[in-house]
């Protein structure tokens, strides 16, 4: 089993290849549907019947180990691409006078062929938007999207008193608390790292680490709370 998995990761580049490639086979085989007239027992429609399955199955294989979203998605659209290319055949016995609910009306194969090239759209929108989800989120991302924590904090550098105090100017150390009320030491069990400012470069500064007397807490500028990282995924 996890052979398979290690076998499918490794191959998602070809699947997302032959999922561009199936897409187009399928609007090949879609638009020759569409305009012939076919036996629905001949070997033809049998031969392309068995190529869409085949195609289908392996674009549905190329998304089995991306999340639930765009399985879901891709899923959906491939019930609509497989209906888009034999509903044809399954209609083509109704054709003529129909009788629905006290309503009369005529099927005939312009109507078939209008109804499928919809689903075929809708189904190939629906693989597309599956496979973008699954291996190009980003694309999907807005200009203003918000940043993630770790690139909110990337750009400041890390504190390591052992290795960068050697480096700075010989002055006293205080344990960072020290420089905190008595309400914000209560508190800062809560925090992973807050924001110091050492000999004018911001750090991330370990809640009991020990920082030249000179530094300076990061403060909100209204509230004037300590700005840092929280240990539970939220911000202070």
């Amino acid at each position: 089993m996890t052979y398979r998995l290690w076998w499918l990761r490794s191959n998602e580049r070809f699947f997302l290849r032959f999922t561009v490639i199936g897409i187009l086979l399928l609007t090949i085989i879609h638009i020759y549907l569409s305009i012939s007239l076919f036996d629905v027992h001949s070997w033809i429609f049998e031969f392309l019947h068995i190529i869409t399955i085949l195609i289908l199955t392996i674009m549905f294989i190329s998304i089995l180990l991306k999340g639930i979203v765009p399985v879901a998605i891709t899923s959906l659209g491939i019930v609509l691409l497989y209906g888009s290319i034999v509903l044809p055949s399954i209609t083509t016995n109704s054709l003529g006078p129909l009788y629905y609910k006290a309503s009369f009306g005529y099927l005939n194969f312009e109507a078939i062929n209008r109804g499928t090239h919809g689903f075929f759209l809708l189904g190939v929108a629906m693989v597309v938007l599956g496979m973008i989800v699954a291996y190009k989120p980003y694309i999907l991302y807005t200009r203003n999207r918000p940043l993630s924590a770790d690139q909110l904090w990337a750009k400041y550098p890390k504190w390591n008193e052992k290795l960068q105090l050697a480096s700075t100017k010989t002055e006293s150390l205080i344990g960072l608390p020290s420089m905190m009320s008595d309400t914000e030491k209560y508190l800062l069990w809560r925090y992973e790292f807050i924001l110091v400012d050492i000999y004018g470069t911001v750090y991330q500064v370990p809640i009991y680490s020990y920082v030249p007397v000179s530094s300076i807490i990061m403060r909100e500028p209204k509230s004037h709370k300590i700005i840092g990282a929280s240990k539970y995924g939220y911000f202070f």
